[in-house]
């Protein structure tokens, strides 16, 4: 009953906004365009139905109501960002379902010593190695958490204990909190380029995007290793065989044609990705050619292309990338640079001010925009009409926004957080430890930042 009612005030919140008189800047049209932005993001933010189905609604009512036309309102469907999407999400699941991420996860992490130190970064270190290669914070984290609960109770640690959190927050911040490092590590990276004017995603590709981030990664990912050990060592940690990794390593065989086959098509795709400058080949395409070989050499057949592939959350992203376009048209992002230049200029006029005040401003506002894509979405589409007058590049705003939407202060407000968590029946972590953790990143995200600031001048970002 209580999304019933929240559902309808959407609807006649968004209904409101579109037939009341025009404000000062915008049209009839741009007006009927924000009541259903609106209405979308009430929908997106109480998940009254689900989010692709939302957002086809959402898209759909635009040309329906002659606000613009069908091709602009589906645009995106057609261009080469949302088809990177498709083809990632088909490689991921390929990768997922043939059991070769969770072995590489485990190679990785036999390298390391079987104690609290050694498998924190194990943890860390294969979560990193395993992000590029499939686009689903999700499915990563419902593949990795179970390992993490299964060196937890190999090390004797008690449920919920503060080792066993340590070795939670471990396990997320590899698989989890890496993902800003590699545009292919998660779909909001996609749905935050797919937003950006044509000239900044041709300047955005793999190889660009990791140069970036390389210094925040460092702080962030080294950082969160040694503070986790601070924050979450036991009293005792002995070092154990490592027979539990061993068993599981066995239980999955020898590595059969399928994973042998995903495992070649990945290194070759992420090659073609990193290098898509140099060798002019789309991403898109490169994404779209190794599905297709998957497909073709029976690595995953036409029902599991229907039904493993998350065509959701592929239709949600399109219709998410869609906004960027038709605000444009309708004249809404032009408007907000007009109403907004006054508060949000100051905030823009240099990249230290921009850091401190954006990522503090997206903490606050992620206790609403529940969503990563829905919150990056809506930062981006209010800070785009203020590119053109930045005296440094809007790639920076891009990072922040990109890396800031992912606190889980309480654990409601990051997705992600709560499939990791119920992957593991909430038998690791407490609201208690999740907060801390996650505090802890949030300054590591802005230090972070602040310390690219140097080396992105050297790239002439600024």
């Amino acid at each position: 009953m209580k999304k019933k009612i929240i559902g309808l005030t959407g609807i006649l919140l968004g209904i409101a906004i579109a037939f009341i008189p025009p404000i000062d800047g915008l049209d009839k049209n741009a007006m009927i365009v924000l009541g259903t932005v609106v209405t979308a993001n009430i929908f997106w933010i109480f998940s009254i139905i689900p989010n692709f189905a939302t957002g086809l609604i959402m898209v759909a009512s635009w040309p329906l109501f002659k606000t613009v036309k069908f091709a602009e309102a589906f645009s995106v469907f057609s261009g080469s960002g949302w088809w990177i999407v498709v083809g990632g999400l088909g490689i991921g699941a390929v990768a997922t379902k043939t059991g070769l991420m969770k072995r590489v996860a485990l190679y990785v992490m036999r390298m390391f010593p079987v104690n609290f130190k050694g498998q924190t970064l194990a943890m860390i270190f294969a979560g990193t190695v395993v992000a590029p290669t499939i686009p689903s914070t999700n499915a990563k984290g419902a593949i990795a958490a179970p390992l993490a609960k299964s060196i937890s109770d190999t090390l004797g640690y008690q449920e919920k204990s503060k080792p066993s959190a340590g070795l939670f927050a471990a396990m997320f911040w590899g698989f989890i909190v890496s993902a800003p490092l590699f545009l292919s590590a998660t779909s909001t990276n996609y749905v935050i380029k797919g937003l950006l004017p044509e000239q900044l995603q041709n300047q955005l590709s793999w190889g660009y995007w990791f140069l970036i981030a390389i210094p925040w990664a460092i702080i962030v990912l080294v950082g969160g290793y040694v503070l986790i050990n601070v924050f979450y060592k036991p009293k005792q940690d002995g070092k154990i065989e490592k027979v539990n990794i061993e068993q599981q390593i066995a239980a999955l065989g020898k590595m059969g044609r399928d994973e042998k086959i995903t495992a070649i098509v990945l290194c070759i795709t992420l090659v073609f990705w990193i290098l898509e400058q140099t060798l002019n080949v789309s991403s898109s395409i490169v994404a779209i050619i190794a599905l297709s070989v998957l497909l073709g050499l029976k690595v995953v057949s036409p029902v599991e292309f229907r039904t493993k592939i998350p065509w959701d959350a592929a239709i949600f992203i399109g219709c998410a990338m869609s906004l960027g376009t038709v605000l444009g048209v309708v004249g809404v992002s032009h408007w907000l640079e007009v109403t907004l230049g006054t508060i949000i200029t100051p905030i823009l006029s240099n990249p230290i001010v921009a850091i401190l005040a954006l990522s503090l401003i997206i903490y606050a506002a992620k206790f609403a925009l529940v969503s990563l894509i829905t919150a990056a979405t809506v930062f981006l589409l209010v800070l785009m009409p203020f590119f053109s007058a930045l005296s440094y590049s809007p790639v920076i705003l891009v990072f922040i926004v990109t890396t800031s939407i992912n606190v889980w202060i309480l654990p409601y407000m990051n997705p992600p957080y709560l499939t990791t968590e119920a992957a593991v029946d909430g038998k690791m972590s407490t609201d208690k430890y999740a907060m801390t953790s996650s505090l802890i990143y949030m300054v590591l995200n802005i230090v972070g930042l602040l310390i690219s600031l140097p080396y992105w001048h050297f790239l002439g970002l600024y």
